[in-house]
């Protein structure tokens, strides 16, 4: 694995799989491709400035790519569900045309287990096997839907790709930066009650199973959760929030009323979320340990615990 491409290299996620890649003697060369210039200086990165969604055949044809990482994809939902979903699916059809171009051998992209959907009926704990119901309301999962199709497809017209598809559970941590961090990041939040517990992944370990993925884990769909799911609420609670329980069909209507006035001090996302708290979509993510040498480090509630310890430290300056 002597050159490996990744897309939204300069990114939170992208920015760590660049350390993990720079203390790895196999690879040789790292392509980073992003529209924000890199947030640490890496001896083995060569950047280019580009947009996914155009010509990115600068950076495919610097030298022979043997794995490509597209991290591109859309974390904290808009209202303009057009641009989102052109950059969600129409990034990753740009990737996949330059792969064919330059006969890529394995590509690695990043999906979700909110593909899963949020149901009462689901399965727990669900695994690789279980299919992808997120709802189109929830344009974030529904997309990674999509996502997933499009590579199925890849997947079969080309058998000398290997295609890795990472489902990852919500990542948290110290350098968090999505809407559920921030949802939960407040003195007084709203939640639902009877809520499920929710697997949460820490960043450190998300860097480490793509690192594992590029490099050793064969063709295929992989969860990354770890094993246990965690209750949010209770953790909130010990760390000095105020949880205001709400029945779901009350929850559900005020957040969307919130989503469509903008009211973002509320919600970073429509009414579907609070499905996410009350129903179970946690994660078996043992296949990965299986099929590669990736071990968990931390645990969901050591995932929550070390980001809103980073917003203590913050406010302790």
């Amino acid at each position: 694995m002597s050159t490996v491409l990744i897309t939204g290299s300069s990114g939170y996620l992208g920015t760590q799989l660049c350390r993990r890649l720079e203390a790895d003697d196999a690879v040789q060369t790292i392509v980073g491709v992003d529209l924000a210039e890199p947030q640490e200086p890496f001896s083995k990165l060569r950047f280019f400035k580009l947009d996914c969604l155009g010509d990115m055949e600068a950076a495919f044809s610097l030298q022979p790519i043997d794995a490509v990482v597209h991290l591109v994809f859309v974390l904290n939902m808009t209202h303009n569900k057009t641009r989102m979903r052109r950059i969600n699916v129409g990034s990753l059809e740009n990737v996949l045309e330059h792969c064919h171009n330059h006969r890529v051998g394995r590509l690695v992209v990043t999906s979700s287990t909110t593909a899963y959907g949020a149901h009462a009926d689901n399965p727990v704990p669900l695994t690789e096997a279980d299919p992808l119901r997120a709802t189109p309301s929830y344009q974030y999962a529904y997309d990674k839907i999509m996502v997933e199709a499009r590579l199925s497809v890849y997947q079969d017209l080309h058998p000398d790709c290997d295609v890795v598809i990472a489902r990852p559970a919500i990542v948290l941590g110290p350098h968090a930066q999505n809407f559920l961090g921030r949802y939960v990041d407040r003195k007084i939040i709203p939640w639902t009650t009877r809520p499920a517990p929710m697997n949460l992944l820490h960043e450190e370990d998300i860097a480490d199973a793509l690192h594992h993925l590029i490099t050793q884990a064969p063709r295929g769909v992989y969860n990354v959760a770890p094993a246990e799911a965690v209750d949010l609420a209770q953790v909130l609670k010990e760390s000095g929030r105020i949880i205001i329980s709400l029945p779901s069909w009350l929850l559900r209507p005020l957040t969307q009323l919130a989503w469509w006035l903008r009211i973002t001090l509320l919600t970073e996302a429509p009414g579907a979320m609070i499905d996410y708290i009350k129903h179970s979509w946690a994660a078996d993510g043992s296949k990965i340990e299986r099929e590669t040498t990736f071990r968990y480090r931390h645990t969901s509630r050591q995932a929550l615990e070390d980001f809103l310890q980073r917003d203590q430290r913050e406010a302790n300056g």
